[in-house]
């Protein structure tokens, strides 16, 4: 038997992490898929589903799993699953067996590989339907109930599997187990939103896939050819969810129609920030005024709230005529999960896939809402090549220059820069990627400054009203003392730096913590929206130094002149 290389080995830590990571992604895509099938607002289990989604990416961020906390994460799927089914008037009794099903497949699992496990059964959002109110597992296609079973039922087999077996066989086994799970949670997404006459293809290729994706461990070929296969298998199930998104359902939030006017009103040649007005841009998409963010006094917004690349990105498009923006941040998410596979470990692959293809978030807002997810392209860029020197400082500028999330990554990022080269040199460069965005955004500012800068820092500075997934939500719904906004800006001020300071003292017990830890604060924030914690699983694998690709060298210095 051929010597294990010992980076696919399933090391506890190593597994625990990525299997948190699956935990949690499945644990906040069954809450939003629980809301829709109820047809409510966000409320506080959405609340509590968020929070124990990012308590749970936190957990996975130390290298060393704390005792007991595989028991943690299976209990925070257990309380979500079945304080959603009781919320949908769900069959109680189906959810807590299939709930004590998952115990059972846990318990027959080596201690090592149980994180694995408990993310399999957390990402099966498909018990919603099973054990759903009566009359809801009828209107899932049967393409979908048998892709469903089929998957759940391989994955469990797999990672249970008592047999020896090489480790990268029951990595790579394991994880295209979890990404089939993970294609048919994305096309119970898309069916939550968009109904088909008929088998609609995607259904069909989930069906494919999950079973292409058991046998393609079982077939003999090249190691390149599987993966390049099961890759695109998945993507392609991806794509026909997108494109059932885009096609089914029109624009429908204010940040896509946003987006869309103000690319109009630079390709038309006008003063974007000068010219821009909400309202205006909602009755241009046939939108319900209402839709509009509004101020604590009940006045709406106008101004445009977003730095300049962020219309930047889609201005050629719009000018070459498309109508509909959403199928360029359909291609960029697309971009981001081939890129961000491609610089993790081949046996890693599948799940961190998993984290982009059944991710409620990621399909609910940055697709379905087309809520601009260029920013988290770029940092993840410039990621990829932070042992450069000004690279990184290009694609951090155009992230800080594209939306307002990349702000709270620039402290992390350089952080954890500055611990390889120094605190001067890391001033040097975060003052670069700084400057590339000021410098962008700055011609465009020059017509209105004060309606520019204060349009860009609306988002952080104005007082709209309170909205999210996070703390306020609690205040909200009365459980807790509704608080002043500037009291949970402190709060989250707070975390933020608490957070940096920890990293900064601990960094070697952590991993993927400078892309994944910007974003807790913001669930302390007045405003904590949904889109905010979108790339937060997929960040902390990429960042984890055990799971990437070695980062390219930085070019050598050149020799010095006589």
């Amino acid at each position: 038997m051929p010597t294990a290389d010992r980076r696919t080995e399933p090391r506890r830590g190593l597994a625990a992490r990525v299997g948190f990571i699956v935990a949690a992604t499945g644990i906040v895509s069954a809450a939003i898929d629980r809301q829709a099938i109820a047809g409510v607002t966000p409320d506080v289990p959405m609340a509590v589903a968020f929070g124990l989604f990012l308590a749970i990416i936190l957990m996975a961020t130390f290298r060393r799993p704390m005792p007991g906390s595989t028991w943690i994460v299976f209990l925070a799927f257990a309380l979500m699953y079945v304080v959603q089914a009781v919320d949908i008037h769900a069959n109680v009794e189906g959810i807590l067996s299939y709930v004590l099903f998952a115990l059972g497949a846990v318990l027959i699992t080596a201690p090592h590989l149980r994180p694995l496990m408990v993310g399999a059964f957390a990402l099966w959002t498909a018990a919603l339907w099973v054990y759903g109110p009566t009359g809801l597992i009828d209107e899932l296609p049967i393409p979908i109930r048998i892709a469903a079973i089929v998957a759940l039922a391989w994955t469990v087999v797999v990672i249970a599997d008592p047999r020896r077996m090489h480790p990268s066989d029951r990595l790579r086994r394991a994880g295209y187990g979890v990404l089939a799970i993970a294609c048919v949670t994305g096309s119970i997404a898309r069916h939550l939103v968009v109904h088909s006459v008929g088998i609609a293809p995607g259904e069909a290729i989930a069906l494919v896939v999950s079973v292409a994706l058991p046998a393609l461990t079982y077939i003999r070929m090249p190691a390149p050819r599987r993966e390049v296969i099961a890759t695109g298998l998945a993507l392609a199930a991806f794509a026909f969810t997108c494109v059932a998104f885009i096609v089914g359902k029109s624009y429908h939030v204010d940040a896509v129609a946003a987006e869309h006017r103000a690319a109009e009103l630079f390709v038309s040649g006008k003063d974007v920030y000068g010219t821009f007005d909400l309202p205006e841009a909602l009755a241009r998409f046939n939108l319900d005024p209402e839709l509009a963010t509004h101020l604590l006094n009940g006045d709406v917004v106008h101004t445009y709230n977003y730095p300049a690349v962020s219309f930047l990105v889609i201005a050629p498009f719009v000018a070459l005529g498309l109508g509909d923006i959403r199928w360029v941040y359909a291609g960029e998410v697309m971009l981001l999960a081939v890129l961000a596979i491609s610089r993790i470990r081949v046996p890693w692959r599948p799940f961190a896939l998993a984290t982009v293809i059944g991710n409620g978030i990621i399909a609910r807002q940055w697709i379905l809402a087309g809520i601009d997810p260029s920013w988290a392209l770029f940092i993840f860029i410039a990621w990829t090549l932070r042992a450069r020197r000004w690279w990184p400082a290009l694609f951090m500028g155009l992230a800080i220059a594209d939306r307002q999330p990349a702000w709270f990554v620039a402290p992390f990022f350089y952080l954890a820069i500055a611990r390889e080269v120094g605190w001067r040199e890391a001033a040097r460069r975060a003052a670069a990627a700084l400057a590339i965005a000021i410098a962008i955004n700055l011609p465009f500012a020059l017509g209105n400054p004060s309606r520019a800068i204060g349009g860009i820092l609306a988002p952080i500075f104005a007082p709209f009203v309170s909205n999210g997934v996070g703390l306020m939500r609690y205040g909200e719904a009365g459980v807790l003392p509704q608080l002043p906004r500037e009291v949970y800006t402190a709060i989250s001020l707070l975390v933020l730096v608490g957070l940096l300071v920890l990293l900064w003292r601990r960094p070697r017990s952590l991993a993927g913590a400078p892309l994944a830890w910007p974003f807790l604060p913001l669930y302390f924030a007045w405003r904590s929206l949904q889109n905010y914690f979108a790339a937060a699983p997929l960040f902390a694998l990429v960042a984890d130094e055990e799971l990437e690709i070695e980062p390219s060298p930085a070019p050598p210095p050149s020799a010095p002149r006589a």
